[in-house]
Formats: structure tokens, C-alpha cells, sequence
């Protein structure tokens, strides 16, 4: 996991080897959980560790996102279940160009968004990036802690292999922007980004697809070797992604929660049950 979330989320819990889980209250709900916007608890845990957190803990929920490609648990302890998940990667070679690899219209939108003279540029305005990606949350009903966003981007643009761009009109307006970030297993992410709507129909998804090229080209010559778009369950941005000709790759979600809980979670959580 990203060191920017251990020193954005100090308080959250620790084990011995460092690795770190959320902890918050919620509804009333004691939870430990995967720590806000990280894709997953990072590498390294063997099942006896994910079998003794989610049976040694008392916290009444329990939200455990397990990396890409991981195994399932032989057996699920009582009260916990998998919601199946998944992500789209793309693989990078630096002898490449990324997008000469992305189906057509991808291509078609890329070489018209340069075109209109749309321009991309290092961002470190951290209110803009945080405004950004707060109105992609917002348009889609999604509530967002905006202080601890501010707090864990200003700590992410701080390590080295974080990069944020945002991209401009010919006017000099902004449309677009996102922050792309490394993992230990040679991945670059697109972990946050977001689009200003604009009334020139489509321009806000050029400027995205321009964007998300600019990002793989630099993660390739930077020696990524795979370009992981975020994960997004949301059925209109995973068919954004799926456009780019990306394969989706399965993720677990292993959730333990008391059964007293259910009701209301089911409610006000339905990702934690499978669909």
C-alpha cells in the first residue's frame, strides 16, 4: 500500500508488519475496513492473516479489499461472505505507444482532442484536483469526505511516483485532471480524476481520453508495467474504461458483518452484498 496513506490516515490500526486497515463508526457500526479510496490492503498478508483479522476482531463489520489476483479463502469464517469485484489493467511496454493500442474510437477521440487544441500540464494546484474529483462523486449521488481527500492528496502528490495532470481547452479552461499513482507490484493507477461539464458536446470525455493517454505513456517510459484504471463498480465508468479495450481483472471484497447489522446495511451499503 501507498506509504501517502499511512501518514494521511495516522490513526488507523497497525499490525506487526506495518500493513494498515481503516477503523471508523458508522450508523452506529464499529467497522475496520480497507483504508478510504486505497484499491485494496495491499500484498503480503497470507490467509492465516486474513482468517485471524476477520475472526479475532470485534468490530461488528469488517470490509477487506483483497488485491488483484489474489486467491479465494479455502474456507470463509462464520458471518463472512465475498462480493466478487473486479478492476481493468492494461499492460505498458516503453517500446510501445499505449494508445496506438486502444480500439479505434478511443484513437479517433485522443487525436481529435489534440486537435481542438486541448493541452495537458503537470497539476499541483491541490484545491483544483480536489474540486475535480469531488464533481465526478457528486454527479453521481456518491457522498465524499472532501477534508480527508484534501488530506490524503496533498501526502500522495508528495511521493515520487505520483503524478497529476490536468488538461485545457484551447481557451485555457480546464475540463479535465486526475491523479495517477504507483504500487509496489509495478503498477501505475489511475486512482483519482474527474471531468468539468462543459456545453460543447463530448469535450469533457476527449479531455478524459486525452488524459488517460498522456498518463500511460508517461507511466510506460517511467517502466510501469501495467496501467491499472481504478476499479470503478460504476456501471457507466466501467463501460468508459471497458473502451479503452482494457480486460477486466477479478478482485475479492471479504466482508464479516453481525447479523443484527444487516438490515441497514443492506440499505445504506448494498456493495457489501453480492448482487
Amino acid at each position: 500500500m501507498n506509504a501517502a496513506w499511512d501518514r494521511a490516515f495516522p490513526d488507523c490500526i497497525s499490525d506487526g508488519a506495518g500493513r494498515r486497515k481503516g477503523t471508523t463508526l458508522k450508523w452506529g457500526v464499529r467497522t475496520l475496513a480497507t483504508l478510504p479510496w486505497a484499491q485494496d490492503i495491499g500484498r503480503g498478508w497470507s490467509e492465516a492473516d486474513l482468517r485471524q483479522l476477520l475472526t479475532g476482531s470485534s468490530h461488528a463489520l469488517i470490509v477487506l479489499d483483497l488485491p488483484a489476483g489474489v486467491p479465494p479463502l479455502k474456507e470463509l469464517p462464520k458471518n463472512t461472505s465475498v462480493v466478487l469485484r473486479h478492476t481493468r489493467q492494461s499492460p505498458l511496454n516503453p517500446d510501445k505507444d499505449p494508445v496506438l493500442a486502444w480500439p479505434s474510437t478511443r484513437r479517433k477521440q485522443f487525436n481529435r482532442a489534440e486537435r481542438e487544441g486541448m493541452t495537458i500540464e503537470t497539476c499541483s494546484d491541490l484545491s483544483l484536483l480536489v474540486e475535480l474529483h469531488q464533481a465526478a462523486r457528486l454527479r453521481k449521488g456518491l457522498t465524499s469526505d472532501e477534508q480527508a481527500l484534501r488530506n490524503l492528496l496533498q501526502e500522495l502528490l508528495l511521493e515520487p511516483n505520483t503524478h497529476a495532470w490536468a488538461v485545457r481547452q484551447s481557451t485555457g479552461e480546464v475540463l479535465a485532471g486526475g491523479v495517477f499513482h504507483g504500487a509496489e507490484d509495478g503498477r501505475c493507477i489511475y486512482g483519482f480524476g474527474g471531468q468539468f461539464r462543459t456545453a460543447s458536446p463530448g469535450a469533457s470525455s476527449r479531455a478524459t481520453v486525452l488524459l488517460i493517454g498522456h498518463a500511460m505513456r508517461q507511466a510506460a517510459q517511467r517502466g510501469a508495467e501495467t496501467f491499472d484504471f481504478g476499479g470503478s463498480m460504476d456501471p457507466g465508468v466501467d463501460r468508459f474504461y471497458a473502451e479503452f479495450g482494457a480486460p477486466t481483472v477479478a478482485k475479492q471484497r471479504l466482508v464479516r458483518m453481525a447479523s443484527i447489522w444487516k438490515p441497514i446495511l443492506r440499505w445504506r451499503r448494498p456493495d457489501l452484498f453480492q448482487s
